[in-house]
């Protein structure tokens, strides 16, 4: 009993730290994908979601926005948080807004951000009444109802939204809301596991 115990310290002693070099070299000979590949990968698989909800929900429009750094204060150097349509899809008839909503502030739009880091959701079935100052920015490209929705990393950290637009007053049912919940926390993986993915 004894003679095993000795055999096994020393087995563990010598070989252990042996075992663990030869795992790191592996892991460090391990040759990375390719970062284009990698985020053609990503961007099929959300435009994959996103035609899915298309066809689903016959919207006129469906995006994902992430939120990121976009240059820094004077003087302080800090910095400046924005947000970017990353992915959209839209039916025939329907305007693109991407383009429009590049590195945009995140003081812009503070209720409706308030609304989404708070609640998780914001729904606005018909713009009489709206109070999350998005009338102005929605009238133009001719939407009716809109749905948002916050996109969570795998730690609960809000990193961007997806949304859902109408160009005709439209109102969610329970079985719409379980569906965009779903896509919501795919496309919310999707991106965790990209961008929190070892180089």
């Amino acid at each position: 009993m004894m003679l095993t115990t000795i055999a096994v310290a020393l087995i563990t002693a010598v070989f252990g730290p042996i075992a663990v070099a030869w795992a790191k070299k592996q892991f460090e000979n391990t040759p990375s994908k390719n970062p284009v590949c990698e985020a053609i990968e990503l961007n099929s698989l959300v435009d994959e979601q996103l035609d899915i909800m298309m066809g689903e929900l016959e919207a006129s429009r469906v995006w994902v926005s992430q939120f990121h750094n976009g240059g820094h204060f004077y003087p302080t150097g800090k910095s400046i948080q924005k947000f970017s349509i990353f992915y959209e899809k839209t039916s025939p008839d329907a305007m693109s807004i991407q383009n429009v909503f590049q590195n945009v502030p995140v003081s812009l739009f503070p209720k409706a951000l308030a609304q989404l880091y708070k609640q998780g959701e914001l729904a606005i079935p018909t713009y009489e009444g709206e109070d999350y100052d998005l009338t102005s920015v929605s009238r133009p490209y001719n939407t009716k109802s809109f749905y948002m929705i916050a996109l969570d990393d795998l730690h609960g950290k809000f990193i961007g939204v997806m949304a859902i637009a109408f160009d005709q007053e439209y109102t969610l049912t329970k079985e719409d809301w379980i569906f965009i919940r779903q896509k919501a926390g795919v496309i919310g993986t999707l991106l965790d596991e990209y961008l929190n993915a070892k180089k």
